[in-house]
């Protein structure tokens, strides 16, 4: 398996994993899956693009430019540019989600609610759904 079918799987199971805890009423956990399966796709979409990824958790705007300008045709109509900007979004409260705030002595589920873990399942779907396409644009013109 390569690292793209690595991430792409990966990416897959958490937007599975973050619906599964969404329908248990677990919607900090969901939040935290939703996220994970936003950067699992952006990684991926660095590598369908750029053939590297950043090692971290935030993408420099120069980076995000660099795949903004390998989009193949086919994968256009994506905007990428909202999807990036959603992910910086989430990338933000991933932390929250999963530990709460220590300082404040609250738990996760002081900060987050249905409608919020519906919307990063919402995002997490649309960034898979990107991938996907650009997956299959990328192997369609090869």
């Amino acid at each position: 398996m390569t690292l793209l079918d690595g991430f792409k799987e990966r990416a897959r199971k958490k937007l599975n994993e973050a619906e599964e805890y969404f329908n248990h009423l677990n919607y900090p956990e969901s939040i935290s899956a939703s996220q994970e399966c936003m950067e699992l796709s952006a990684k991926a979409a660095f590598l369908l693009t750029a053939e590297k990824y950043p090692r971290r958790h935030e993408f420099k705007d120069e980076e995000i430019g660099s795949i903004l300008e390998k989009i193949p045709e086919g994968a256009k109509h994506i905007n990428f540019l909202k999807l990036f900007m959603e992910y910086d979004f989430w990338r933000t409260r991933y932390t929250l989600a999963k530990y709460g705030n220590e300082k404040l002595n609250a738990s996760p589920k002081e900060f987050f609610d249905k409608q919020d873990a519906e919307l990063a399942k919402q995002r997490a779907h649309e960034w898979y759904i990107a991938l996907q396409t650009l997956d299959y644009v990328n192997r369609e013109k090869s």
